[in-house]
């Protein structure tokens, strides 16, 4: 592991840009596009190509525009939406690891059946159809009237007779209101067309719950992978160890390119840009940037790599407060890992996020505060019982801001090599005595 005291100070300090350069401005302009939720969803829904603009959102960027603004306020959002868009809303929200949450599925169904019956319809034919298929085979019994069958007749539970008097739909849900969300949403959806229901009712019919469900998992799994999110056990590698020494070596070896999801456009989801409007040193870096073919392969980079931090912290991607809080700290140990590499210097710190792939400079940041942690496990097993060092020695290290100036109560991300050059000294002056 490198050593911080061997990091260069006389490159520490991070002059301001002129306020004429192009590319500050653009990046600004980018932030500026993306950070404000309602105000973006405001300005798309009054323009006359609405229509148009809504399906081109990215799905991702949709999603979260979606939770900003709270999903009652969203049905004029939904009601031009693509089914891709609505599939990665679904995808975010109605799993709990490996099963499909009822509590968490019940507000969108409820979405979906506020849609009118054509564009309902036009959704379900884009959605994981094993995913619907389950919901009815896992909450509902399904009768064929046409076989004689049908159910009993003092069911404590809800029936459905549906209009082409086909079936009998029997809802064993968890709860009365979720019965008739499932009600309504089959209801609209025969009120469009008879053919897809039915089939949706056969499948259900016949269907095994748990093979519905992982099959629609399995589904829901690649199509995370496209924006990043890879399982657990896959993720945790954006936390590897490497030496950073060794990682600053090879900069002169051949070019690696960054590792991303081609992405629609350059917009950035509104908790991501929030995060990078903050003043680090990777958003220095990102205002140098020259253009906008550099501008879009940058912020794909990032969102690929946050999706893969989310994935590696299991936070939960419905709850914004987390996912904002995990992106702080990706973002910080991004940019500490390129303040490393770059020894300060932005235009070769703009050369090597464009060469090189951000998860890798991600685990040069994050292998920095490990030697930290690693030295402060020593300690403490030592028998020194020190508070200072308590957020050291996380699994993740963290940064005691007891040894900010002015010092502060509790602990953050480590930032910058002067936090690193800070809890240096202060391990040095205990491990020497």
């Amino acid at each position: 592991m490198a050593n911080p005291k061997a990091f260069p100070e006389g490159k520490m300090q991070m002059p301001e840009p002129p306020e004429n350069v192009v590319a500050l401005s653009r990046w600004r302009a980018l932030l500026a596009r993306t950070s404000s939720a309602r105000r973006r969803v405001e300005l798309v829904l009054s323009d006359p190509r609405a229509r148009e603009l809504v399906p081109a959102i990215p799905a991702e960027d949709f999603y979260y525009l979606v939770k900003e603004v709270g999903l009652g306020d969203a049905l004029p959002l939904l009601q031009l939406a693509s089914a891709e868009q609505i599939q990665t809303c679904l995808d975010f929200e109605v799993w709990d690891r490996d099963r499909v949450d009822p509590d968490r599925t019940a507000p969108w169904l409820e979405a979906l059946a506020n849609l009118p019956p054509g564009k309902l319809l036009a959704t379900a034919e884009g959605l994981d159809f094993e995913l619907l298929s389950y919901l009815f085979c896992r909450y509902a019994r399904i009768y064929d009237r046409t076989e004689g069958e049908e159910p009993p007749e003092n069911t404590p539970h809800a029936v459905y007779e549906t209009p082409d008097s086909f079936f009998f739909v029997e809802f064993v849900t968890p709860s009365r209101q979720f019965a008739m969300l499932l009600e309504r949403l089959l209801d609209s959806l025969y009120r469009a067309d008879l053919s897809f229901p039915q089939r949706l009712l056969l499948d259900a019919k016949w269907g095994l719950p748990s093979e519905l469900e992982e099959t629609s998992y399995r589904w829901r799994t690649g199509r995370m992978a496209d924006l990043g999110f890879f399982e657990y056990f896959e993720a945790i590698e954006v936390y590897a160890p490497l030496d950073p020494e060794k990682a600053k070596q090879s900069l002169g070896e051949p070019t690696l390119l960054p590792y991303s999801v081609p992405r629609e456009s350059a917009l950035l989801p509104a908790p991501f840009a929030e995060s990078l409007a903050e003043e680090t040193f990777l958003g220095r870096v990102l205002a140098s940037l020259a253009s906008e073919e550099e501008l879009s392969e940058a912020t794909g980079a990032l969102v690929t790599l946050f999706n893969r931090v989310l994935a590696a912290d299991r936070a939960d991607p419905g709850e914004l407060e987390e996912v904002r809080e995990a992106v702080r700290a990706a973002r910080d140990t991004l940019s500490l890992g390129l303040e490393y590499l770059a020894e300060g210097d932005l235009e070769r710190a703009r050369e090597i996020l464009l060469r090189r792939p951000l998860v890798w400079i991600f685990r040069v940041g994050h292998s920095l505060t490990l030697e930290l942690g690693r030295r402060a496990r020593a300690l403490y097993e030592r028998g020194i019982d020190d508070p200072t060092l308590d957020p050291l020695l996380a699994r993740h290290p963290r940064y005691p801001r007891a040894l900010d100036d002015p010092p502060y109560a509790g602990e953050r991300p480590f930032r910058t090599l002067e936090d690193l050059r800070r809890v240096d000294a202060y391990l040095g002056s205990i491990e020497s005595n």
